[in-house]
């Protein structure tokens, strides 16, 4: 718990990107060891981090190109797990209404993530924007176990109170630009559609632009639920 909020962020703001790694990885040992949901000071921390590389990258042609990598990666994701979401909903809708006697419900969830998995998960390149001041694998590992609350960039469900065999996933992850906020800039403009999931992972994580241009795995998973009810 910070008891002084105005004096942590004062001190965090002075720091180096170096230094305020070595910060995040001591939190993060701590975090780790507790039972906490949330640690603020690594929040904070991350969250600085993040400024701190985003307010001096320069979009060179290289980045770009790894913008848009990540970009069409998460794009490709987010059509795949809809269209398996879609084709399990129905699948399992046709079994429900042939009246199965084990299916009482069920539910089809989609999500699309960011996957660390080891340092194979992140790129090294041989120019270093931050002049090897970042530790990315390290940094990678932090913001995989960290990012709770986006933990799925995005997610689609559809279950049996839906009924309707034909009952599709609505939604605007492929259908509206997300290019907005950080993504909105002139070098940038070769890239003509970015999907939500992408502008979530952007702007909503603490990931900066060169974590993000280092990710290599993004998760694509489809979990159907079947649940029986026993009455006596």
């Amino acid at each position: 718990m910070i008891k002084n909020w105005e004096k942590f962020y004062s001190e965090i703001q002075k720091l180096s990107l170096a230094d305020l790694e070595i910060k995040i990885k001591a939190y993060y040992e701590e975090f780790k060891r507790s039972s906490s949901y949330e640690d603020e000071r690594l929040s904070i921390c991350l969250s600085q981090r993040k400024y701190l590389i985003n307010e001096n990258f320069h979009f060179t042609p290289n980045a770009v190109r790894h913008i848009e990598r990540v970009n069409r990666l998460l794009l490709e994701s987010t059509a795949k797990v809809i269209e398996r979401t879609n084709l399990l909903y129905k699948q399992m809708a046709e079994l429900k209404s042939n009246n199965d006697d084990f299916l009482t419900e069920f539910s089809v969830d989609g999500t699309v993530s960011v996957d660390y998995i080891d340092e194979a998960s992140v790129l090294i390149f041989k120019e270093d924007e931050n002049n090897g001041q970042s530790d990315y694998v390290a940094m990678a590992d932090v913001l995989d176990f960290t990012q709770i609350a986006f933990e799925y960039l995005v997610s689609f469900r559809l279950w049996s109170e839906s009924y309707a065999i034909d009952k599709q996933i609505t939604d605007d992850s492929l259908e509206y630009n997300w290019n907005q906020d950080i993504l909105n800039v002139y070098k940038l403009g070769s890239i003509n559609f970015f999907c939500k999931a992408s502008h979530i992972l952007f702007t909503d994580t603490n990931y900066s632009i060169s974590d993000i241009i280092r990710i290599r795995n993004i998760s694509n998973e489809v979990i159907v639920t079947h649940k029986n009810l026993t009455h006596e």
